[in-house]
Formats: structure tokens, sequence, C-alpha cells
């Protein structure tokens, strides 16, 4: 029995086994090539960290000076 042959009968016998293999493919894939080519562009740089002082005065509402 081809390939293909077996694929369509377990995909029609067992479809919620099927479709958590495809999700786990598509999470193992993701993180395994995308962030690669993201990597590549350079697109992930760090973000400098805003001073403390900034981040008080933006949870309390108060601005210092």
């Amino acid at each position: 029995m081809p390939v293909m042959e077996k694929l369509k009968m377990f995909v029609v016998q067992e479809p919620v086994v099927a479709a958590s293999c495809l999700i786990a493919g598509v999470g193992l894939f993701l993180p395994a090539v995308v962030r690669p080519i993201l990597d590549s562009f350079e697109t992930s740089k760090q973000v400098p960290p805003p001073a403390l002082s900034d981040v008080v005065a933006g949870m309390t509402g108060k601005k210092q000076g």
C-alpha cells in the first residue's frame, strides 16, 4: 500500500491525532526556521530598557522633575 493511502486512512480513522501531529509539526517548524531568518535580518536587536524613574513616574502618574 502506498504511503499516501496509509496517510489518508490514518487521517480518516484518527482525525484528532492527525490534527495534533500537524499542529506539532507547525510548532517545530516555526522556531527552527523562522527565528534564524529573523536573526539574519537583524530585526531582533535588543531595545535599551527605560530609566527606572520613567517607569515609576508612569506607574504612579507623577512627573518627577
